[in-house]
């Protein structure tokens, strides 16, 4: 495996990084598992950073894919694309957004940079309100917006941003607070925040932060921000990159979890939906998606293929009612490991004592 590493830092950037003191190569993958090239076989609990939704070499999946790729493989969005059409019908109805429009792209970053274009042209402004220790993308105006320092290389940024306490539930100056506390505290600092400014865009808030270490806010904080926001007429763009389709069990969505705060303004997607193939898009309501003045297409958004592999990925999900296996198995699997933390804590304290 080293020929293959030193060919890979011959020609990849260094800040492209790799797992493991010996980084593996992975052939190929079959339901949960997946194998390296030395034939060691895997309980895959990455899914290729949270993609590989349903399962590796799903047969709906890969016939889908097969089928239209011998039909034809692409075509972009200057013509009438049957996939692309049915896929975004579905997901426009799961939205919960009303009169929803839908328009796909590549990946999360290049979604949410499309709902950060849409949200600055419709409110005329470029200012933008993100959380703290969030991940919007890799993209230069999603870095701008990025609130954890460990992904964002550069302080320079299109977008003027300003940040906001209640991401993170068990740090800050909050972290001591009652949950019902804690959101009122979150809350008087937004109203702060925006007396000390004017026409801002939009909130781009993940429910659950996943980069900064899958952590949430109390349920109900986003429906308490959207009272203030709406007051202003601020825009909400909830990032469900990571949170969308069922995956955190209780809901079809993150935002649900502050059910009283109503589906968000603009909606973003991606990784779980293609299932390894790459698909990402957005979801605003006809009013804020219809607001740009300037043509624009996507060359390979909304590809034939790709929209046919989701569309095969989500009718698995739906018919064999992932959700509520994500909900039964994580609650018995948090529950195993709640039961086994002081074990953790004893070995934590060993390793501290040996070092």
């Amino acid at each position: 495996m080293s020929g293959l590493y030193d060919r890979h830092k011959a020609v990849i950037p260094d800040w492209v990084a790799l797992y493991y003191r010996d980084p593996i190569e992975i052939t190929h993958g079959e339901g949960r598992h997946v194998w390296d090239a030395e034939g060691r076989k895997y309980l895959d609990f990455f899914g290729g950073i949270l993609t590989t939704m349903t399962a590796h070499a799903l047969p709906e999946v890969t016939k889908a894919v097969s089928e239209q790729a011998g039909r034809i493989i692409h075509s972009s969005t200057l013509y009438l694309n049957r996939p692309m059409v049915e896929l975004a019908e579905r997901v426009a109805g799961l939205s919960g957004i009303p009169d929803a429009r839908v328009f796909f792209t590549t990946s999360g970053t290049e979604a949410n940079d499309t709902a950060l274009l849409l949200a600055t042209a419709y409110r005329r402004s470029n200012q933008i309100l993100a959380m703290r220790n969030s991940y919007h993308g890799r993209s230069f105006s999603t870095v701008g917006i990025t609130g954890n320092r460990t992904w964002s290389p550069t302080g320079l940024s299109p977008l003027q941003t300003l940040y906001v306490h209640g991401g993170v539930r068990t740090r800050g100056p909050y972290a001591q607070y009652t949950d019902e506390r804690f959101i009122e505290a979150c809350v008087a600092d937004l109203e702060d925040l925006l007396g000390h400014t004017r026409d801002v865009a939009a909130l781009i808030a993940e429910p659950i932060q996943g980069v900064g270490g899958f952590t949430s806010p109390p349920d109900g904080l986003y429906a308490a921000f959207r009272r203030v926001l709406d007051r202003h007429g601020i825009l909400w763009i909830s990032d469900e990159v990571q949170t969308g389709w069922g995956r955190t069990g209780d809901h079809f969505w993150g935002w649900q979890a502050h059910g009283q705060a109503g589906p968000p303004d603009i909606l973003t997607f991606a990784k779980g939906i293609g299932n390894g193939m790459s698909v990402g898009g957005v979801v605003a309501r006809a009013e804020v998606m219809n607001c740009l003045d300037a043509s624009s297409i996507s060359t390979f958004g909304g590809s034939p293929i790709t929209m046919a592999a989701g569309l095969a990925n989500l009718s698995h999900l739906l018919e064999h009612d992932l959700q509520g296996n994500a909900r039964r198995v994580g609650g018995l699997l948090i529950e195993r490991i709640r039961a086994r933390r002081p074990e953790f804590r004893r070995c934590g304290r060993s390793a501290a004592a040996a070092s």
